[in-house]
């Protein structure tokens, strides 16, 4: 697709490459307010277990730069690997897209590279936000599962959820305030909110610190049962490599459910704090086929956890996803969002027409880089 772009400032276009990381860097603090340490920059590429298979013929990215060599815009291009009726799929996620002011008439010329691209069967994007999504809805479609303008939480810190919720609002003294807000949540929980179903007997829940063997086992048991859902690949290298930096962090927790020692689900917890909130988001449940809902117990346990350590929330970005339908029916509180954050694109038509059904999604912020950082 070719896209007009202004005849003022004329930047170029070119691949970005690993030794223009200071000045992308650059941009994202700039323009997103955070970047990664460097290691964790490259990581992205160099680490990634596809980057073997792909490196010497994949675009990291792009980037524009002004007629001083300067790089005045930049969008990231990470491979990931989905598996769908027997096909392997590289998929092509999009990060950070920043431009320079004075560039801004430019942007679009980024995306259209991106989207354009030969070697990406498929372009899933989970973090979209309001400022970019007409322009991604002119290249990708809505994904046709979930609600994703929604978001479903527990309070679990009522006293610092109520204060910070204040002071956001301009309420005046939220420390006078505050204590009767949250004893008014608190009651308003304890009086009307739906409990979570007991969890079942014959399964263990346990923590874990980091993923180990049996999630590889686990990946190809859900591999054979479901040749005909799209599923991002889940396999231990993928796992360790997607996970890397809020492992390290300590900023992700990892519950398990286990029958007679096997792994049969497993969810993923990770830390967002946005706005003075302490934030834990459910970010991916995974679980064998023929298994009865199994999140409940890692939930109470999230739940739980939450409130011992002083965090504010635990929160679904989403509804009406397959699996999760405890978290819809019991969370006792709703956001609406202003825009939809996950859109999908398929290069093939015929791929992209059995896309466009429900059927074969099986969503979460697993995919796109809804929690790579």
């Amino acid at each position: 697709m070719t896209t007009e772009r202004p005849t003022t400032a004329s930047p170029t276009l070119r691949v970005a490459s690993l030794e223009d990381a200071a000045q992308i860097r650059r941009l994202e603090e700039a323009h997103l307010g955070v970047t990664q340490p460097l290691d964790d920059w490259r990581g992205l590429w160099l680490k990634n277990p596809l980057w073997p298979r792909l490196g010497e013929r994949w675009p990291i990215g792009w980037v524009l730069e002004d007629r001083d060599g300067r790089v005045v815009g930049a969008l990231h291009n990470i491979p990931t690997l989905y598996h769908f009726r027997g096909r392997e799929l590289i998929n092509a996620v999009g990060r950070g897209w920043a431009v320079d002011a004075a560039f801004r008439g430019y942007a679009l010329w980024l995306l259209d590279e991106f989207y354009n691209q030969a070697d990406a069967d498929l372009f899933v994007n989970n973090t979209i936000n309001r400022l970019s999504e007409a322009s991604h809805g002119i290249y990708a479609s809505r994904i046709p599962l979930g609600q994703w303008n929604t978001a479903s939480y527990w309070i679990t810190g009522y006293r610092g959820f109520a204060k910070k919720t204040l002071q956001r609002l301009g309420v005046p003294l939220p420390v006078l305030f505050g204590p009767p807000a949250s004893a008014s949540l608190w009651l308003r929980d304890k009086l009307s909110a739906q409990r979570l179903p007991t969890a079942q007997r014959d399964i263990a829940y346990e923590t874990v610190p980091d993923f180990d063997p049996r999630f590889e086992k686990f990946w190809q048991e859900q591999l054979e049962q479901s040749p005909d859902k799209l599923l991002a690949a889940r396999d231990l290298k993928t796992l360790t490599w997607h996970y890397a930096v809020p492992l390290r962090a300590g900023r992700l927790w990892i519950y398990t459910a286990l029958r007679h020692g096997k792994l049969r689900a497993y969810c993923v917890f990770k830390r967002e704090d946005v706005d003075g909130i302490f934030r834990m988001r459910l970010v991916d449940y995974q679980t064998l086929q023929n298994d009865s809902d199994l999140l409940v117990g890692m939930l109470a346990q999230a739940i739980r956890r939450c409130a011992e350590e002083k965090l504010h929330v635990l929160e679904l970005l989403g509804a009406g996803l397959p699996g999760l339908e405890s978290f819809d029916r019991c969370a006792p509180y709703r956001r609406k969002r202003p825009h939809w954050c996950y859109y999908f694109r398929a290069a093939d038509p015929v791929l992209a027409a059995q896309l466009h059904a429900p059927g074969p999604w099986i969503p979460s912020m697993y995919d796109g880089d809804g929690s790579f950082g």
